[in-house]
């Protein structure tokens, strides 16, 4: 585990964790003003932002641009299998505001409301199968048999891809992931499969039957047929929107039941009290935000944060994670509290770049973790959860591997 002193040098980043249960590195640095020095995982220098209100003022100020980070000839990388992605991920307005509009429909209140019932379809239908994997006292992996399988199927409902031409997207999108677990020519190979893999999607006469009409890719194609996409921002929205919106979803929902069952005073509140559902699946997010840190920004001009100023040209890393632990915000923040109220976590980033599928995950992690207390009252953990799988080194954290017995003994 890293144990460079806060603020005397360079942290590398990522930062390791021991198993699942450690706490989240380097909380001391919560306690320093200013910012943090980091070395990128492509060797470059950059500025991390921990306390909650030097990682909103990242988020919100325009003069720290996503765009640059991917142009800037000599400028820092954040790996060495960055490329140039004219995605929601990696465009400033106007570009940005352009292509999230083309894309906001499918995640507009009434639309997630909608959803509601096929989400609920898909989640019953996953509970169906993992009860009856685990009857019997047999062990069933709830990452694998119930969390990755509802975000594939519930965002491929919102993408409009017909289940025929769903791909084995997972194991690219881990590729693509990647910050450090992998070589780069490896995370570069998913990327290149994700695209390919939506380029034949997106292309005629393929898409005719691949892409259910009133589907966002089917409207997304459209929109470049009028001239309002160009094909790169086509296929790098497709990729990211897939990428960003399954492994998100499925890591929060694992390590959110994994939470909960590690703590069983909560979950037996939850189970008693379906009130506590929705400031439960809040406090999942505040505690263990699955995306440790959002993309790094490049300063336009020099730009003081908190104490530090942060040169032009220079890289700057906002951590939601840091941020979700700042006690000038959080009441006891190193604390598991489903009772707690909600408070102004970081999870789905804020600003221009806040994730545009947040009111999508929050309907899948209620409805999925409803169901399980519902249905699953003696759902608990078959292996202690320090020796859970927990592979570090990529954008998105979390155990890759969830045994759980889902009935009472």
């Amino acid at each position: 585990m890293t144990t460079v002193p806060a603020h005397t040098g360079r942290l590398p980043y990522p930062f390791d964790r021991e198993h699942c249960l450690s706490p989240l590195p380097h909380t001391v640095l919560l306690t320093v003003p200013g910012l943090v020095r980091i070395i990128l995982p492509s060797g470059d220098p950059a500025h991390l932002a921990v306390r909650h209100a030097d990682v909103v003022r990242v988020l919100t100020d325009r003069r720290f641009s996503r765009r640059a980070m991917l142009t800037t000839p000599g400028g820092p990388r954040w790996t060495l299998a960055d490329r140039d992605e004219p995605s929601l991920l990696g465009l400033d307005p106007p570009d940005h505001t352009r292509v999230r509009r083309l894309c906001a429909p499918a995640f507009r209140r009434d639309s997630v409301d909608g959803l509601a019932p096929s989400v609920d379809a898909h989640v019953h239908r996953l509970l169906d199968a993992l009860l009856a994997a685990g009857a019997g006292q047999r062990p069933v992996d709830l990452h694998a048999a119930f969390a990755l399988p509802l975000a594939d199927a519930v965002l491929c409902d919102v993408l409009g891809v017909s289940s025929e031409h769903r791909a084995p997207l997972s194991e690219w999108a881990r590729h693509k992931l990647s910050l450090t677990s992998l070589p780069p020519e490896q995370a570069r190979a998913g990327h290149e499969a994700l695209r390919t893999h939506f380029d034949g999607l997106l292309s005629s006469p393929r898409a005719a039957d691949a892409l259910v009409p009133g589907g966002l890719l089917h409207r997304l194609r459209e929109a470049h047929s009028a001239g309002h996409l160009s094909r790169p921002e086509l296929l790098a929205t497709a990729v990211n929107l897939f990428v960003a919106g399954h492994a998100t979803t499925a890591a929060t929902l694992t390590n959110g039941v994994l939470a909960l069952l590690n703590h069983q005073d909560q979950w037996r509140a939850l189970r008693t009290d379906r009130t506590l559902l929705r400031p439960a699946v809040e406090e999942i997010l505040r505690f263990d935000t699955i995306a440790d840190v959002g993309l790094p920004r490049l300063a336009l001009a020099d730009v003081l944060v908190g104490a530090t100023t942060i040169r032009a040209g220079q890289a700057v890393v906002p951590s939601h994670a840091h941020a979700g632990r700042d006690p000038a915000v959080f009441v006891r923040p190193d604390t598991f509290d489903i009772t707690r109220p909600p408070g102004p976590h970081l999870a789905f980033g804020q600003g221009p770049h806040r994730c545009i599928g947040a009111g999508l995950a929050l309907l899948e992690l209620r409805a999925a973790i409803g169901a399980l207390a519902d249905r699953a009252p003696g759902l608990r953990l078959a292996e202690p959860p320090t020796t859970l799988p927990f592979p570090g080194g990529s954008l998105i954290g979390g155990v890759s591997r969830l045994p759980v017995y889902t009935h009472a003994p």
